[in-house]
């Protein structure tokens, strides 16, 4: 008897996972870190939430996938058997419209709810399928069962998350991606906008998209599907607290949590939540973390979104997708929609079009920045006229580097090459304006945004960061050189004064590999490649930027005094320049002020301590008994996510900054006191990672392993060097457009005129 005809394994996982395979089968599996370290951190993370938040990924452990299971049984509970139903309808029909495709699912579990798909692929020859799961003893299981049920199926199993998964998935096109049971629902409107946003760049034309949503319906009919009889619900949500009890030895009394599930009509989704019947004391002894629960307290668990069939297929085609086919069942509870991605790329036109109005914005706040000195630095502020005039020349001649290395019969190339810049500060606005116009005409033509012909030197697509970089230059030189009043043209409101200012907590960062530096596909710097697995031992890192409070202790103390505390190179330059306090700090009468732009106010002991150098700030760091971070740890701190294996830009995920995520775009004009942006916090606690004040690590600036040139562009970037130290996470005065987590800035270790502060770490 011959074996069966099955298609040779092909996917190419990265070369550090593991692999099993068997009888048709392969299951990559990506390493993980400790899995009990990172569900302690979740919990940790969301019960600081307000409001307090659990992630839905820890319900599903073996025990949550059990009760799971039985709920789908209950009478109540219509949306498995629907969905069900309608794929074993239509799972023809769509073998017909997406043909011969690779079959991948996300979020697979047991594969249960693909199997009449894959009989009726399997029914018309040799099929792939590529389940992708964070579960690897459920993909285990899928495997064997599914190669011994379908004799003509290969198994290509990913163990990972969505994220990491979906692109070594897409390297399978054409295929049919498959996303079921509605958990779609699961997501946010910003996490379903990232998700689609990642769909749309990895996926190709002609790749179909099948989708199951939950459609909104009676409010009762909705409550008691997550609200059954036989009360599976309730210990579906309890057995988390069960779990962090079993894993976590948090000693949570389970008879002290009820099941709460609702339908929140304004936002069409059904909210699931543990109430507290009294007060319970949570404590997390893995972290040496606790938390009190007060009596009626509410942690919400989960979310279930629920669509209209137009409305989420109008959402999908902003993306690229366009709906091809809409099942239903007869009561139209449930819906399974299949979708195209087209030829056309609304991605790439959108692209052009937000960096297109990223400059536009870019140049009005370069203006308004300019407003307030403009008048007066002609003839009265001679060194500031100077450093504006070279900071404004050298932006214009990236530009005009960037139009002559095009290509292009269109480039008007007159005016480009202009030896040195004009004598005024007007004359120079003039010219750059001239350049920017001709900029923006030739990024409007579709085709001039592909990458320019590789030559020495070259940069890649033109990218709004370049200007956006220059706002905060500008700014520290006002602040340096400029002695008259300067009035910003707009302020923004500042957030809310924290109720409780915690100074001096320090949070575990445990030890793991983590993904660090920035993919080249994301924009990048040259120096921030290439992304590159790093390592490195637990550590303890402070949870707040120093404040000023902690500095001034320092300085009481004799800080400035004491040559124990400075390296050589800091005491001398300390002793040289006569330094005691950080610069623009004004004692009068026994009352500290803060020179702030040619503007004094009365210190606020809250705010993070701002205008120190790198000697400084170790300096402080050996007082109290710490140390300086390095750039490693700082970026794991800021951007890891051990629950997603997943490094994020922002510290908060992947959403772009927002006015009550940090301090960014010189619109409050000053750092905001530690625990101003809870939303904005890190994975692992850590406040103000972004925004404020840039902050000092330990490192010499050096590139990244397998780094193959020096880094284009700007004054600090231009060389490597063991007398530049590196600052992490942008200050108050950076544009978004040029700040995230794995941005690199490099400065002498003496340099007090950047918007720098810092935090310590401590070995364990």
């Amino acid at each position: 008897m011959t074996d069966p005809v099955r298609l040779a394994a092909v996917l190419d996982a990265p070369a550090d996972w593991t692999q099993e395979s068997g009888s048709g089968y392969v299951l990559h599996r990506e390493p993980q870190a400790d899995i009990r370290l990172a569900f302690a951190e979740s919990v940790a993370r969301g019960l600081e939430d307000h409001p307090r938040t659990l992630s839905c990924t820890y319900l599903y452990d073996e025990e949550g996938s059990r009760i799971f299971e039985a709920i789908t049984r209950q009478p109540e509970y219509y949306q498995t058997r629907t969905e069900d139903a309608i794929l074993e309808a239509a799972a023809s029909q769509l073998r017909l419209q997406a043909g011969n495709t690779t079959v991948v699912e996300l979020g697979s579990g047991s594969s249960s709810k693909t199997r009449n798909i894959l009989d009726a692929w399997c029914r018309r020859g040799p099929t792939r399928y590529v389940p992708i799961d964070v579960s690897g003893a459920a993909l285990d299981a899928a495997c064997r069962d599914l190669t011994g049920r379908f004799p003509t199926l290969t198994v290509e199993a990913l163990a990972t998350t969505y994220e990491r998964g979906i692109p070594l998935a897409a390297r399978m096109s054409p295929l049919l991606l498959i996303f079921l049971g509605s958990t779609i629902g699961n997501f946010t409107h910003g996490e379903l906008d990232a998700f689609l946003d990642l769909l749309a760049g990895h996926l190709r034309p002609e790749d179909r998209l099948l989708i199951g949503i939950d459609l909104i319906k009676s409010t009762a009919r909705l409550e008691s599907a997550y609200n059954d009889a036989a009360g599976w619900s309730e210990r579906f949500t309890l057995n988390l607290f069960a779990r962090m009890n079993r894993e976590l030895d948090t000693h949570i009394p389970l008879d002290a949590i009820e099941h709460v599930a609702y339908f929140n009509e304004a936002l069409a989704r059904i909210e699931i939540y543990a109430r507290f019947r009294r007060e319970v004391d949570i404590e997390i002894p893995l972290l040496g973390r606790g938390f009190r629960m007060a009596p009626g307290e509410m942690v919400l668990t989960e979310i279930s979104r629920k669509f209209e069939v137009d409305d989420f297929a109008a959402h999908l085609n902003r993306f690229g997708f366009s709906l091809e086919e809409a099942w239903s069942d007869a009561e139209n509870l449930f819906s399974v929609l299949l979708f195209r991605r087209r030829r056309e790329n609304p991605y790439a036109d959108n692209r052009r079009r937000s960096r297109i109005r990223a400059l536009q914005r870019m140049r009005s706040e370069t203006l308004d920045i300019l407003a307030p000195v403009a008048g007066a630095v002609n003839q009265d502020r001679p060194a500031l006229h100077e450093a504006l005039i070279s900071r404004l020349w050298d932006l214009a001649a990236h530009e005009s580097h960037w139009l002559m290395s095009l290509r292009a019969p269109q480039v008007d190339r007159s005016g480009l090459n202009e030896a040195s810049p004009p004598p005024t500060l007007d004359e120079v606005l003039l010219h750059i304006a001239a350049v920017r116009r001709q900029l923006l005409r030739d990024m409007a033509a579709p085709g001039n945004l592909a990458t320019p012909p590789a030559a020495p030197g070259v940069p890649r697509p033109y990218n709004p960061r370049r200007e956006a970089l220059l706002h905060e230059t500008l700014l520290e030189d006002i602040q340096e050189l400029g002695d008259h009043d300067y009035e910003p043209v707009h302020e923004g409101a500042p957030p809310a004064r924290p109720d409780q200012i915690s100074t001096g907590e320090m949070l575990l960062i445990p030890d793991g590999p983590f993904r660090m530096g920035q993919p080249a596909e994301h924009d990048a710097e040259e120096n921030e490649q290439p992304q590159h697995e790093a390592r490195v031992p637990s550590f303890m890192l402070d949870a707040a930027p120093v404040t000023n409070r902690e500095y001034l202790s320092f300085m009481e103390d004799g800080g400035y005094e004491n040559p124990e505390f400075w390296n050589d190179d800091g005491w001398r330059f300390r002793c040289s320049q006569g330094l005691a306090a950080p610069a623009g700090w004004v004692q009068d009468s026994g009352v500290w002020t803060i020179r702030h732009l040619s503007t004094s106010s009365t210190l606020d002991p809250f705010r993070p301590v701002c205008l120190v150098s790198w000697f400084e700030a170790e300096a402080f760091a050996r007082w109290c008994g710490k140390r300086l971070p390095g750039e490693a740890e700082w970026e794991k701190a800021a951007t890891w996510d051990p629950v997603r294996r997943l490094a994020s830009p922002y510290p908060w995920g992947s959403l772009p900054p927002q006015a009550d995520l940090a301090n960014l775009d010189h619109d409050l004009w000053e750092p905001m006191p530690v625990g101003s942006y809870p939303q904005g916090r890190s994975f692992y606690g850590c406040h103000q990672m972004l925004g404020d004040v840039w902050e000092w690590t330990a490192g010499t600036y050096q590139p990244y392993p397998r780094h193959g040139s020096t880094p284009f562009g700007g004054d600090s970037n231009s060389v490597w060097g063991d007398h530049l130290r590196v600052l992490r996470g942008g200050s108050w005065a950076t544009s978004a457009p040029a700040i995230t987590c794995h941005t690199r800035r490099a400065a002498l270790p003496s340099a007090r005129n950047l918007f720098a502060g810092f935090r310590c770490a401590r070995n364990l």
